[in-house]
């Protein structure tokens, strides 16, 4: 993984990562809710020599190595009985001991659950280490000399709220990217660029969002939302140089699996083309489930079924879509041989002839369920995959690949669709310049309508059904 793809999984994963994060700061704050709170207090004394000859006392030890011994005292059982005698309290492994390092000092720390109880604990156990001390050597020639009496703190020591609240955020921010990795690392849905890339080795020649005005049908169609529009507009510029010594004048638009959207896709890129005054011929060989014809509203009775049947010239299947300069052959009624008329010598010839007035983009079946986009595929000049982001699994793509491979199709890139808005950081490349590059409904349906008179495969209009 790539530090691009570790932000991107960051991205995409960013709700989850913030929850992740704010549940484990309430995980820290909730721990410390139910925590006692533990005050402590602090009294210090001076060991101080009664006689000071030498600076040795009785018992030939200077008087801060004494104070060392003297630290035991504080938990002894003499101590704490006595602790407790005055105090009333269990003081059981609530009293610690030290001394300052260098020095004569010793410092009795208590802790409690009520902050003046531990100021009181501090300085009994202060004053009863000393008097254990002085009755169990009474010839040390010691005395202890308190220098600060204990007093109630403000603060507990415990529980730290904002050291659990900031390890619980950061507990919960990596479990958040723990699951953020290994859900990516299991997910078997194509959801970006480089799965596309990765799997198939091509480039992604276009992104179109998912947008409602893709829906539209017929001629009004051509009035895109300006996100949409722009995305469609990049893959026709993408597609006219995607082979700029040999550009392809057929090119076919398939799938892993139907409802990935290459019909819609094929749609409006045919519009596009035509609109940008290229003459262009959609032809619909998804001869299994047509939708052209329902796309763009005209009659699919007779189309490229019956042409390759022979029972009709291809200019009298031909319709009209109300573009100028798009044309529209149908896929007519859906055939018992679906397969062997799409890869007959007859459709090849059919395109080719097509090819010599026409750019001509061929919706072709999905690649998995039949093997009619494979035959297709050797019959034009290259292959464009649609891809739809979150839906198409990863094998899937990778076995139609395979399947257009093994007859050396010649796949030119792929179109990634359904783009959700969010994954592309405010769009691709012109979705944010909606003024720019905004069309109003009247500039797209300049030379739109009825088409006029065109040159045709037999030489006679197409037929407006």
């Amino acid at each position: 993984m790539t530090i691009v793809d570790f932000l991107r999984l960051l991205r995409a994963n960013l709700l989850l990562l913030l929850a992740a994060t704010l549940i484990g700061g309430l995980l820290g704050w909730g721990y410390s809710a139910l925590q006692p709170r533990l005050y402590a207090s602090e009294s210090t004394g001076f060991l101080a020599p009664q006689a000071t000859e030498g600076g040795v006392i009785a018992g030939g030890l200077p008087t801060d190595q004494r104070a060392s011994s003297y630290l035991a005292l504080t938990n002894s059982a003499a101590v704490l009985e006595r602790v407790a005698a005055e105090t009333g309290q269990n003081v059981a492994g609530s009293l610690t001991a030290t001394q300052v390092e260098g020095s004569n000092l010793i410092k009795v720390t208590a802790t409690s659950t009520d902050p003046q109880a531990a100021a009181t604990l501090a300085n009994t156990a202060l004053q009863a280490t000393a008097d254990v001390a002085a009755e169990i050597d009474p010839q040390s020639g010691v005395k202890v000399v308190p220098l600060s009496d204990a007093r109630a703190p403000s603060e507990p020591i415990s529980p730290n709220t904002k050291r659990n609240i900031l390890l619980g955020a950061v507990a919960g921010l990596l479990t958040g990217l723990g699951l953020a990795i290994l859900r990516r690392l299991l997910d078997v849905k194509v959801r970006h660029r480089s799965d596309v890339r990765d799997i198939t080795g091509a480039g992604v020649i276009g992104s179109v969002p998912e947008n409602p005005s893709l829906a539209k049908k017929g001629t009004e169609a051509v009035d895109l939302d300006p996100r949409a529009g722009e995305a469609i507009r990049s893959l026709r510029t993408n597609l006219k140089f995607v082979s700029v010594d040999n550009p392809p004048r057929i090119v076919s638009f398939t799938s892993a699996n139907p409802s990935e959207g290459k019909s819609t896709v094929a749609s409006h890129l045919a519009r596009a083309l035509a609109l940008a005054g290229e003459r262009v011929l959609l032809v619909d060989a998804d001869l299994r489930r047509p939708r052209q014809h329902d796309l763009f509203q005209v009659s699919g009775d007779v189309g490229l079924s019956e042409v390759l049947a022979g029972e009709v010239q291809p200019d009298d299947a031909l319709a009209a879509t109300g573009i100028a300069n798009l044309t529209l052959l149908p896929a007519g009624r859906t055939p018992p041989n679906p397969s062997e008329l799409l890869g007959s010598e007859r459709m090849r010839a059919l395109l080719k002839l097509a090819s010599q007035d026409y750019f001509v983009i061929v919706d072709s079946p999905p690649v998995l369920p039949v093997t009619d986009a494979a035959l297709l595929s050797t019959a034009v000049d290259g292959t464009v995959l649609v891809v739809r982001q979150g839906k198409t699994r990863k094998d899937h793509l990778e076995a139609a690949h395979d399947s257009l491979s093994a007859v050396d199709a010649h796949i030119l890139g792929a179109v990634l669709n359904g783009v959700a808005a969010s994954r592309g950081g405010g769009g691709y490349y012109g979705y944010g310049y909606e003024g720019t590059y905004h069309k109003s409904h009247d500039t797209y349906l300049k030379g739109a309508g009825s088409s006029t008179p065109k040159k045709r495969l037999g030489g006679r209009s197409a037929k407006k059904r």
